[in-house]
C-alpha cells in the first residue's frame, strides 16, 4: 500500500456555490482538483476511488513541503499550483526551501507526480494558470523549459500517446525545446513533449502538462484511457521502503527559541544561542537551528524516538522527558509527562499518536539556561509548559516513518516588558525519521 499525498496547501481548496450544501468550486471554477468534490467535473474522485481499491491511501496535505509534512509519504501529487493573481487561489508559493524538501524527499526514494497546465494571459483560461514563477525553481534544476505561450485545443481532447495508451489532454501545456539528458518523454502527441519523467536519487519526478487529466471528466472519458495510465504510473512510483525497509535511514533534528525581547534584552536573548541563525518576524526575534543524521538500520531508528515504538497500542502511559534548555542540546531537568496514545490501521499500516503536556511553577533560569542576565533584571520565572507529540507510522509492526514535536513556553514576569508585563520565550525540539533508498 503506498501512501499518497495529495497537496492542498499550494492549491486551494474547494468552495460551496450550489445549493446551501453541495461542495465543489462552482462559482468561480476555483479549487478544483479535490478528491472530495463528487459533484463536479473537476474533482478526483472517481482516481481516489480507483487508487484506495487498489490498495492505496490517499490524504491531503495541508501544510508546506518539509521533511516532516513528507516522512510518512511514498507518493506526492500536486496538480497545478495556484497562480496567485486570480480570485480564490491559495496565497501559499513554492520557495527554494519548498523546492529543496521535494528533492530531498525524491533522492531518498519517494515519487512526485506533478500536474501543470498552460500559462496564458487569456480572461477565459486565467485560473488554469499554474505559478509557472515558482515551478520554475524545479524546472530549472532539472534543466527543463517550459513553453508559457503554448495551449493544446480548447476545441478537441486531444488523443495523446503515454506508455501505449492513448491519454485525453485537454487545455494544457508542453515542454519547449528537447529534454535534457537523463529526462524520458511520457506523454506526447505529434512531436510535441506533453509530460516526462526525471529519475532523481532513489526515485523519480513525473510532470504531466495537463491538471485536469486526473479529474473526474476526463479519466473516465469515453474512448481514452486516463485512469489505466494514471493506475500503472503509482504503481510504478512507489519506493522500496513501502513493504518495510531493511536499509538506511535519515533523522533531522530542529529546533528554535523565540521571543519579543525589548532592545536593550535582545543581545542577551541573542548570546543564548550564538552559532544558530537569527531572524526577526513581526515583533518575534527567532534562532534556529537543524541537522542531519544518518543512521544505518531502523534499529537504530526506533531506538531514536523519544517514546519506543513498543509503547503504542492505545490508553495513557508516563513518558520521561526532559524540560527544554535554551541555550544548548542538553536536556534540562527531567519531566514526567502523562500522554495519551491513539493508533489507527489501515490495512497493514498503523498510524500512532501520542500526545500530552506538563506543567510547573519550580522552574528556574538556572533550570533552562546559563546565563543570569535575567534574574539581574528582575524577571522572575513565574510558570513553563510543555507539550509534546510523536507521530509514527509502523508496517507490520516495524517502524516505517516517525515525527515528533516537543514545544515548551516560560512566562517569566517583568513589569517593564512590552507584552502583557511578561517575557515570554517559546522553544521547541523536532524530529523527523524517513528511510532513505
Amino acid at each position: 500500500m503506498a501512501r499518497i499525498l495529495l497537496d492542498a496547501f499550494y492549491h486551494a481548496a474547494p468552495g460551496t456555490a450550489i445549493g446551501g450544501l453541495v461542495s465543489g468550486a462552482f462559482a468561480f471554477n476555483t479549487g478544483r482538483y479535490s478528491p472530495d468534490d463528487f459533484a463536479h467535473p473537476n474533482g478526483l474522485s472517481h482516481l481516489a476511488a480507483t487508487l484506495t481499491a487498489d490498495g492505496h491511501e490517499l490524504r491531503q496535505l495541508g501544510e508546506p513541503y518539509a521533511d516532516a509534512s513528507l516522512a510518512d509519504a511514498d507518493i506526492l501529487i500536486s496538480a497545478n499550483p495556484d497562480y496567485p493573481s486570480y480570485p480564490g487561489s491559495s496565497p501559499h508559493r513554492w520557495t527554494p526551501a519548498a523546492v529543496d524538501a521535494l528533492e530531498r524527499f525524491v533522492r531518498r526514494g519517494g515519487g512526485l507526480l506533478l500536474l501543470v497546465n498552460s500559462f496564458l494571459s487569456r480572461p477565459d483560461f486565467w485560473e488554469e494558470n499554474f505559478d509557472l514563477e515558482r515551478v520554475a525553481l524545479l524546472f530549472g534544476r532539472l534543466g527543463v523549459r517550459w513553453d508559457p505561450d503554448y495551449m493544446s485545443s480548447a476545441d478537441i481532447i486531444e488523443p495523446a500517446q503515454g506508455a501505449g495508451r492513448v491519454i485525453g489532454y485537454g487545455q494544457g501545456g508542453r515542454v519547449l525545446g528537447p529534454l535534457p539528458a537523463g529526462a524520458e518523454p511520457l506523454l506526447t502527441y505529434q512531436g510535441m513533449v506533453y509530460g516526462f519523467r526525471v529519475r532523481l536519487g532513489a526515485g523519480s519526478i513525473v510532470v504531466l502538462g495537463d491538471a485536469g487529466m486526473i479529474s473526474n471528466g476526463l479519466v473516465c472519458f469515453p474512448g481514452f484511457e486516463n485512469l489505466a495510465f494514471f493506475r500503472d504510473l503509482v504503481a510504478e512510483m512507489r519506493p522500496a521502503w513501502e513493504r518495510g525497509w531493511p536499509g538506511a535511514w535519515t533523522m533531522t533534528r530542529s529546533g528554535n527559541v523565540s521571543a519579543a525581547p525589548t532592545p536593550e534584552v535582545e543581545p542577551i536573548f541573542r548570546s543564548l544561542r550564538p552559532d544558530a541563525t537569527w531572524s526577526e518576524t513581526y515583533h518575534y526575534r527567532n534562532l534556529t537551528w537543524e541537522r542531519r543524521h544518518d543512521l544505518a538500520t531502523g534499529e537504530e531508528a526506533a531506538a531514536a524516538l523519544p517514546v519506543p515504538v513498543a509503547a503504542g497500542g492505545g490508553g495513557t502511559l508516563t513518558a520521561r522527558l526532559a524540560w527544554q534548555r535554551l541555550d544548548s542540546d542538553a536536556p534540562g531537568p527531567a519531566v514526567p509527562v502523562e500522554v495519551t496514545v491513539r493508533s489507527t490501521r489501515t490495512g497493514d499500516v498503523e498510524d500512532v499518536r501520542f500526545s500530552g503536556r506538563a506543567e510547573s511553577t519550580a522552574l528556574r533560569w538556572a533550570d533552562l539556561c546559563g546565563l543570569d542576565q535575567w534574574n539581574r533584571r528582575g524577571t522572575t520565572l513565574e510558570r513553563v509548559c510543555l507539550v509534546f507529540e510523536q507521530r509514527i507510522t509502523l508496517v507490520h509492526g516495524r517502524l516505517r516513518a516517525a515525527r515528533w514535536h516537543l514545544g515548551q513556553i516560560a512566562y517569566a514576569r517583568n513589569p517593564g516588558a512590552a507584552h502583557y508585563g511578561y517575557e515570554i520565550v517559546v522553544s521547541s525540539d523536532q524530529g523527523v525519521i524517513a528511510p532513505s533508498s
